[in-house]
């Protein structure tokens, strides 16, 4: 139900997919440059003023909630953005990409948070050209705080550097987060792994699946952007330094060692759920062996008292005395002949 309230749109319509109200719309603006700095925050956005930069400075619209369709569309007047990266920047169910256009560079990608037990996902869209850069996040929660300290206080590169270089830097800032995500799933992995190895009997088999569907939440959102900083590397755009696409490169490096982290956590749980699998058919066939061989004791036993119960009436070893305390003495004996055997072929 969530993709249809796109269905029948024409291409390019600014089009909320998330949920409607809740979010209440912010607007943090930055402009910097190696000597100076300046911060404002809106949160009545139709106060502030949007505008494009000069050559001296590089700006920073950080947008919180999406949910106001006319407000997009307004950047996008002012700042000349595509209708479709538009219409993708109202899409939080869009897949990470990249997608270079005449007037500006668009990335998609998801910011991913731990949060009691749950991974959250939260749709990022940046979109950057000569002198600014806008990003355009789902939720209120201020993600990018850390990174706006950091170019505040001077540190690193960012202020330094033009606006490629900026919308790196808050690549990077999400796609780090992703590592702390994967510690979190690696923590949960090693205490199954641990609860399996001590004591089978406390294992809960149900914790896995819930493990392997955040690996596949994790794989689904790093594998597409893995696909989209490639070609942000790759970009032929004057927009883009040489020395910007070394730094995206690497970022990429890092999708790559993410994914790699996922197949082997999920390796690990497959490893997990076989090897619970085996321990628990082992139990199982033991149970099955001890109770096997309690009933090959017990079939010449029941052979030897099914004749001597049978209801004629010349049964010659029925007239003796001791005849009782013999049977049972032959059942004792042939009781002990088979587990003195099941023990030396090790079935006990």
């Amino acid at each position: 139900m969530k993709h249809k309230t796109k269905v029948g749109l024409p291409p390019g319509t600014i089009k909320y997919t998330g949920k409607k109200g809740g979010t209440p719309l912010t607007l943090n603006y930055i402009e910097f440059n190696l000597e100076t700095f300046h911060t404002e925050t809106f949160e009545e956005v139709r106060k502030a003023f949007i505008h494009k930069a000069n050559d001296n400075f590089t700006q920073w619209y950080d947008i919180r909630g999406l949910h106001d369709e006319a407000f997009i569309q307004q950047i996008g007047d002012v700042f000349e953005i595509h209708s479709l990266a538009l219409e993708d920047i109202a899409d939080v169910y869009k897949r990470p990409e990249y997608t270079e256009f005449l007037n500006g560079h668009f990335i998609s990608l998801k910011y991913l948070q731990y949060q009691k037990g749950e991974i959250h996902i939260q749709n990022v869209s940046v979109y950057f050209d000569q002198g600014f850069v806008l990003t355009f996040q789902e939720h209120e929660d201020d993600i990018f705080e850390l990174l706006r300290h950091r170019i505040q206080n001077a540190q690193g590169k960012i202020r330094a550097k033009k606006a490629d270089y900026l919308a790196y830097a808050i690549i990077d800032f999400v796609v780090d987060n992703y590592f702390n995500v994967l510690d979190e799933i690696e923590i949960k992995t090693e205490k199954l792994e641990e609860a399996l190895m001590t004591d089978i009997d406390s294992f809960e088999r149900s914790q896995v699946f819930p493990l392997k569907k955040d690996l596949l939440k994790v794989r689904k959102v790093v594998a597409p952007l893995r696909e989209a900083l490639n070609m942000f590397s790759k970009s032929d755009s004057d927009d883009i330094e040489e020395k910007t696409k070394l730094y995206v490169r690497d970022v990429y490096d890092h999708t790559i060692s993410v994914v790699d982290s996922l197949d082997t956590l999920r390796d690990i749980l497959s490893g997990v759920q076989e090897i619970h699998i085996s321990e628990m058919s082992m139990k199982m066939n033991k149970v099955m062996q001890f109770l096997t061989i309690i009933t090959a004791i017990f079939v010449p036993i029941t052979f030897l008292a099914g004749i001597y119960g049978m209801n004629f009436q010349h049964i010659p070893e029925l007239q003796y005395r001791n005849g009782y305390f013999v049977l049972l003495g032959v059942m004792a004996v042939v009781s002990g002949l088979m587990l003195l055997y099941f023990r030396r072929k090790k079935w006990l």
